[in-house]
């Protein structure tokens, strides 16, 4: 899969949790709504797997990138913007390092 593809793919990805984001915020405050939703199991359960999530992709972050300022910078964004974080990363990533998930998708689907 060529990397144009890919960071096209990540681009959309990102931009329909982008606006999926904005269209729930339209149409109703988080926070004025988390005191009645962070009563529900399923909620916590659903923000514990959410930041667990984030953190173990943050993990990838460390394996591969070397500044400890990108690292915190990446984690801080991966918290707060969550699945538009992490599409972000593999936008840039993806473009600034043209074998990162060619090599990946090739020892996947070419062995």
């Amino acid at each position: 899969m060529k990397n144009k593809y890919l960071i096209a793919l990540f681009s959309v990805l990102f931009l329909l949790m982008l606006g999926t984001t904005l269209w729930a915020s339209a149409q109703q405050n988080l926070f004025t709504e988390f005191s009645w939703n962070g009563s529900e199991m399923w909620f916590k359960a659903t923000l514990v797997d959410f930041y667990i999530n984030q953190f173990i992709i943050w993990l990838l972050v460390i394996y591969i990138d070397k500044s400890n300022l990108v690292r915190g910078l990446w984690l801080v964004l991966f918290f707060c913007l969550g699945s538009m974080g992490t599409c972000m990363y593999l936008i840039i990533t993806t473009y600034k390092n043209k074998q990162f998930l060619q090599r990946i998708y090739d020892d996947r689907f070419n062995a």
